[in-house]
């Protein structure tokens, strides 16, 4: 075939799609489409110049329609293009087994070149009328066939005789070999052209990309001599990246499905694909347009109500803002509130724009959204009892004020400092630098002691229990709780700490030392340091730090002080065994022998 006839293809390439298409919607999305598909196939005509001849081609169109059945009926097709229907039931045969039939035998007379296209014709048998290929049987017409296609028997088999003699002469001009080593030799020249559109494509997005890249560095932040039109490139820079590569996307899909197309249409088992996916691509886009027209009013709805939605979150970021950096006051609002009534507020917006928004979704209103819709809510209302439980304790704490971030508290039986409040969580570092997360629902079920709170004004009060025996004189033991508590590093000189005596026990005086601090994160220090004060305090005063009630034998009268402390010339009491015999002057004449006491003082004896 010659170079200009294979330029001359094009425009009948063209005509034939635009008579395929004749019957759609002309829609701009069905014209963009239709260019995208002309494109291609020009693009690989020389892998299509074989496909048919320009006579070839308006004859197939123009002899071989689509057939359209008023009634319906069970479809003889050859090489997947259906040619005519049968209707009713013949001799226990059904209409599916009927047309399996008549399909291998046409095929039989068209594969059988011995057997002329005049052969064919028709026999009236009385009750029905069969279609003869000489003397070989193609198919039965009855009156069941006839009445079920509203036409009479006679016509409907001459009919089906042209039909008949139309598709094997097709068949026999398409199954040759010469036909099918075309059909190869095109496959090969399309697929190379395709594969050649490919590599250039994915080199001329290479190219346009790194020309776009390098505009783009020139319009980067802080640039000098910046300008408009660099201001403008620098935001739509990246639009137009995403873009480019979507735009490379639909140009490769729609290139591989005129590929496709042009190859199927190369053998006759597939040419009626061919056409049959053709139609319903551009049926599909056409369908699509009219759908993306008829939702033009509410899509701009929907875009006035997101709109709206984003300058009411600005306005409440930029409200609440200032309540938060107190440039604005409202009685009664403490700033803390500020931050979570504006997320509060926030969700609040967001659901509301959802709820307005959603009758003009696209599929809102069929059953399968609705249905997932109810799902999805019985769903959530069945999994989420104890994180709405959490949510609104959580929400409820926040206005209690109970504790903020960076205060020192206790909950429950956990100290530390809370470093994360959320709505579900709250989240606290002990002392001992392990991280607690405790749900809101038990922190507001629970108590909680804020230490920080009151350290922030005149400091808060900790105290610790010491017991002393009751040979300590009362004011010296406060004299020296004091100065031990005075001496710790931690502890406040204004307000001073003070003593208080919380039992007279059996055996010992309990007395309770009470501080004030302005660092409750360093209590555990604190305390540590103090107890250490309180001992060396007592020691140095000779004073002893001990409950006098013992659970073992021991020598009760040396000191418990620390031999540091204790003078050289000092002398602990020991036991003295003192032997005394007493004589009975008496008639009964009889001795007496006492044991040996113990002597608690050398001066004292007790028998």
């Amino acid at each position: 075939m010659s170079a200009a006839s294979t330029i001359s293809l094009i425009p009948q390439l063209a005509s034939a799609l635009e008579e395929l298409n004749q019957h759609r919607t002309r829609q701009s999305l069905l014209y963009i489409a239709r260019f995208i598909v002309l494109s291609a196939i020009a693009l690989i005509v020389t892998a299509t110049a074989g496909l048919c001849s320009d006579d070839e081609q308006s004859k197939y169109l123009a002899e071989h329609p689509a057939p359209v059945a008023e009634n319906v009926g069970t479809a003889v097709e050859i090489d997947g293009r259906p040619i005519l229907a049968i209707y009713a039931s013949i001799g226990g045969f059904t209409p599916q087994e009927r047309a399996e039939a008549i399909q291998d035998r046409i095929v039989a007379v068209g594969s059988d070149k011995g057997i002329a296209v005049e052969a064919i014709h028709t026999e009236n048998r009385g009750s029905w009328t069969e279609i003869l290929a000489g003397k070989n049987r193609i198919m039965a017409i009855t009156e069941a066939d006839a009445i079920e296609a509203s036409r009479v028997r006679s016509e409907l088999a001459a009919e089906y005789t042209e039909i008949v003699r139309q598709v094997v002469i097709q068949y026999r001009s398409d199954h040759t070999v010469r036909h099918l080593l075309f059909g190869v030799m095109y496959t090969i020249l399309a697929t190379g052209g395709f594969l050649l559109f490919i590599v250039g494509l994915f080199w001329l997005r290479k190219r346009l990309r790194k020309r776009l890249e390098a505009k783009l560095s020139h319009t980067e932040p802080g640039m000098p001599n910046q300008v408009f039109g660099g201001r403008l490139g620098r935001y739509l820079g990246l639009p137009l990246l995403a873009i480019s590569r979507v735009a490379i996307w639909i140009i490769l899909l729609a290139m591989l499905q005129a590929y496709g197309t042009v190859v199927l249409r190369f053998f006759p088992a597939t040419k009626y694909t061919s056409y049959q996916v053709t139609n319903w691509l551009f049926s599909a886009l056409a369908g699509f347009g009219r759908n993306v027209i008829a939702y033009a009013p509410n899509l701009i709805l929907l875009a006035f109500i997101c709109l709206i939605t984003f300058y009411l979150i600005k306005v409440n970021e930029y409200f609440f803002g200032e309540l938060r950096d107190e440039k604005l006051r409202i009685r009664g609002f403490y700033s803390d509130w500020a931050e979570p009534t504006a997320k509060l507020t926030k969700a609040l917006i967001l659901v509301a724009s959802v709820i307005v928004a959603f009758p003009y979704l696209p599929g809102s209103q069929s059953p399968a959204f609705k249905g997932i819709s109810v799902f999805l809510g019985v769903l959530l209302s069945l999994g989420s009892t104890s994180a709405v439980a959490h949510g609104v304790s959580g929400t409820i704490l926040t206005y209690m004020r109970a504790f903020q971030v960076g205060d020192f508290v206790r909950i429950g039986n956990d100290v530390g400092e809370v470093i994360e409040k959320t709505l579900l969580v709250t989240r606290m570092c002990t002392q001992k630098n392990e991280v607690i997360t405790i749900p809101n629902g038990t922190v507001l079920g629970g108590v909680v002691v804020n230490y920080s709170a009151e350290a922030r004004k005149r400091g808060v009060i900790f105290h610790t229990l010491v017991t002393i025996g009751y040979s300590a004189p009362w004011r010296q033991v406060h004299q020296l709780l004091l100065s031990a508590a005075l001496s710790t590093e931690g502890v406040l000189q204004d307000p001073p700490p003070f003593v208080l005596q919380t039992a007279l026990n059996d055996f010992y005086v309990s007395y309770e030392l009470n501080a004030y601090t302005v660092k409750p994160r360093d209590m555990q220090n604190i305390y540590s340091i103090l107890h250490q004060n309180i001992q060396d305090t007592f020691n140095e005063a000779g004073v002893e730090i001990n409950s006098p009630h013992y659970a073992s034998l021991r020598d009760g009268n040396e000191t418990t002080i620390p031999h540091i402390y204790v003078p050289k010339e000092y002398k602990h009491p020991v036991f003295e065994v003192r032997e005394v015999n007493v004589s009975a002057s008496s008639a009964a004449g009889h001795q007496e022998r006492e044991n040996n006491d113990v002597v608690h003082n050398p001066e004292v004896v007790q028998k």
